[in-house]
Parts: structure tokens; sequence; C-alpha cells
């Protein structure tokens, strides 16, 4: 089965929202004058929800029912903690390379004297993206510490028979919504327990959901999911304050960005396996889905670069030389994912999965669907 190209696109649309968030916040930081982006593009950080949702889908889409066993278990862990290792060691060996040069040490000596943590320990936690009391020394690392977490419990459930996994994962999603009643949950999951608990594990099991519905074949509620979906989001866009500190902000977020995400990626996918409809998504929109991990990871390093070369140089006050500045800096970006893309990250998939061992049975060629 070839890959979906409607979850490539919402890939791309995915980190294209995430770049723009933080593009407003660089132009607002580095102006005095007002921002020719709005505010509203904050609403960008919701394309963390939907790479969550499209996570949990995808997981299910390969893996839902591949033979239980421990080789199964430990092939599925493997395939996704070489997907996920190799590009993060690039861009936060990079970042963390920039830091030792104007710093002196490679992490942010001021971020660990908040939580007096051991600079060397930080940065091994970072490097296996396990949860700390600071975000990981590229810090849009956080999501990926949620995304190893999931795919470390799921390689558990491929221990279950097929029948027990739909089961065990509404257990899994009951533990989180009992916590979140008794006020269990916390802003981060920035320890074990934190991790565990934390509200946006349940966007995952939202797209889990929507890959056991696909699987299944039902697919006839596209069209009303996709309509409930997109005005949910708007509703979420016009009133959610993504800048939010509150404990409970990860919980709302959660209700008003993952659930119109899970109901958006369902009537896609049920539109493009009843139709001809992915054909008529644009190819560059696919393209870019495809490289969306790397562009995700490069984004803020090129961008934040970009702003000290351009501003210096164009000014960054004029409607023209901010809009000259969004143009550069977020073209630029989309073009160093692609090269990672083709340089690193496809070449580093290729090499690691010569040696994993396959599942039996293999029921989805995944070889033209990268993961998130």
């Amino acid at each position: 089965m070839s890959k979906l190209r409607t979850i490539q696109a919402l890939r791309a649309i995915a980190a294209i929202a995430v770049m723009f968030a933080h593009l407003y916040g660089i132009q607002t930081r580095e102006t005095d004058a007002t921002p020719l982006l709005s505010p509203l593009v904050l609403a960008g950080m919701s394309g963390v929800d939907l790479f969550f949702v499209i996570s949990g889908f995808v997981i299910v889409w390969v893996a839902g029912d591949l033979h239980p066993g421990a080789r199964t278990s430990l092939s599925f862990f493997y395939a996704r903690a070489t997907r996920i290792y190799p590009t993060w060691w690039l861009f936060a060996g990079i970042f963390a390379a920039y830091l030792y040069v104007t710093l002196g040490v490679p992490w942010d000596p001021e971020q660990l004297a908040r939580t007096g943590a051991n600079g060397p320990e930080h940065l091994v936690k970072s490097a296996l993206l396990l949860p700390q009391p600071n975000l990981p020394v590229l810090s849009l690392g956080w999501t990926l510490v949620h995304e190893m977490y999931f795919y470390l419990v799921f390689a558990g459930l491929l221990l279950l028979p097929s029948a027990w996994r739909k089961p065990a994962m509404l257990v899994w999603a009951g533990i989180i919504v009992a916590s979140i009643l008794i006020g269990r949950s916390s802003f981060h999951g920035l320890t074990p327990v934190a991790l565990v608990l934390h509200p946006m594990t349940l966007e995952f099991l939202m797209g889990a959901a929507v890959g056991w519905l696909i699987r299944a074949g039902v697919n006839r509620f596209a069209f009303p999911a996709l309509l409930l979906g997109l005005a949910g989001a708007v509703y979420a866009v016009a009133t959610v304050d993504i800048t939010s500190t509150v404990p409970t902000f990860p919980v709302q977020r959660m209700l008003f960005f993952g659930i119109p995400a899970a109901l958006i990626l369902y009537g896609l996918v049920a539109l493009e396996t009843r139709s001809t409809f992915g054909q008529r998504v644009p190819g560059l929109l696919v393209r870019i889905g495809d490289w969306s991990y790397s562009l995700y990871l490069c984004h803020l390093l090129v961008i934040a670069g970009v702003a000290r070369l351009y501003n210096p140089v164009f000014g960054h006050v004029s409607l023209t030389s901010q809009l000259g500045y969004l143009l550069v800096a977020s073209l630029s970006a989309i073009i160093v994912a692609g090269l990672a893309y083709h340089s690193f990250e496809r070449p580093s998939i290729r090499l690691f999965r010569r040696w994993r061992p396959d599942p039996k049975p293999r029921p989805v060629d995944t070889s033209g669907a990268p993961a998130e």
C-alpha cells in the first residue's frame, strides 16, 4: 500500500504552522513596530497537536495488526528509534555546538541554573529524549520526548494478542482521563510520572482510534467529520490563548486542538481511501510533508539565523522589510529541510533499515511513508 498523500499534506501544514508561530515570535522580539503577522498565527503551535494525532494514526496504520511477540515489538521500536534519533542528534548537535561557541558550554547555563540541573546529564537526557526538569538542549525536542514515550508503550502493546490491543489502549486513555479529573496532570512532562499522565498523550490515542476506524473500513462519515473538525479548529484559533501557562492548558489544547485535528484527519483519510481525492492533493505539499520532520527540527535554527543576517542589512521595521524577512526565512527553512532530508534523513533511514529484523506478517508497505 502506497503512502497516504493526505497524511503527508497534513504533516506539511503542521510543520509550516509551527514555523509561522515562531516567525511571529522572532518578528515581535526584533522590532518595536507592529509585526506584519497577526497574533493569530501563534495558534500555529497547534501543529504539534496535529503531529501527535498523525503519529497515533500512522502507528496503528502500519503496525496495528502485526503478529504479537518480542521480535515484533523490538523491530517496531528499533524502526521508530532509528527514525527519530539520528535527525534529532543532527540538529540538537548543531545547536549544542552553537552554544559551545557562544557560551563556552554546549548547554544554556541560565536555563539549567533555574533547576540546579547538571550540564552533562542534561545533554545525555536530551540526546536520549528522556524526561528531565529542563526542556531538551534544542527546546523543540520536548515533543519528541512524548513521541518516544508513545512508541515505547505501543511496542509493549505489540506483545499482546491483536484482539487485546484496543482494550489496552482504552485502559491507557482511561488512566489519563482519571488523572485529569483528580488534578494530577501537569503542564510539561518533565518527570516520568508527569509524562505518563500528560493529557496530550490522548492526542496520540485519538489518532490511533482514527487508524482503527479506517482499517475497519469505516469511512462513510468523512464529510461530516471534516466539516466539524474544520469548524472546531477555526473556533479554537479564535478563542484559545496558545500562550497560556496555566496548569490546565494542556487539557484545553487537547480538547480544542486535538479533537478537531482527529476529525480532520479522519475526514481526509476516509475521503482518500474511498475515492481519488488523494490524487488532488498538491504535489508540493506532499513533498514538504516528506521533509516535515527535518523542517520541524531545523526551522527555528534557520529563521533565527536568517534574522541575525537579514535585519542588520535590510531593517526590520517597515512592512516591506518584514515581508522580505518572512519570505527569505520561510523559504530558507524549507530548502534546508529538503537538503537535510535528502542528504541525511532518508539515507539514515535506509542505513538503519538494513539491520532491522522484519516482523511477520508485514501488512503495510511503509517504504514511501516516512513517519513524523
